[in-house]
């Protein structure tokens, strides 16, 4: 016999619904599973909603590759210098 993780009610043998984000360990009755279902559909729809949508911003994007390149550059000198520290070391 399991209780109902939400409300506590006792359920039989085979009575009982998996948690839908929780998992196995988390069993449901009926209108518990009923409700936080419901629940984890709108919280899908809710960050679905407010999620970033790139499409739009692509044409407002303007990449200024002279303010880049140079970063881009100072990077990679400095993991060069990095793995030939790291080569001394290792030779050490």
């Amino acid at each position: 016999m399991v209780n109902c993780e939400e409300c506590g009610k006792t359920l039989g043998f085979l009575e009982g619904y998996q948690h839908p984000t929780m998992g196995k360990k988390y069993t449901l009755c009926s209108p518990c599973f009923d409700e936080i279902s419901n629940s984890v559909a709108r919280w899908g729809e809710f960050v679905s909603a407010n999620s970033f949508d790139m499409k739009p911003l692509k044409n407002n994007v303007k990449l200024d590759w002279k303010k880049i390149l140079p970063n881009i550059r100072k990077i990679g000198e400095t993991l060069e210098a990095d793995l030939i520290e790291k080569e001394i070391n290792l030779k050490r």
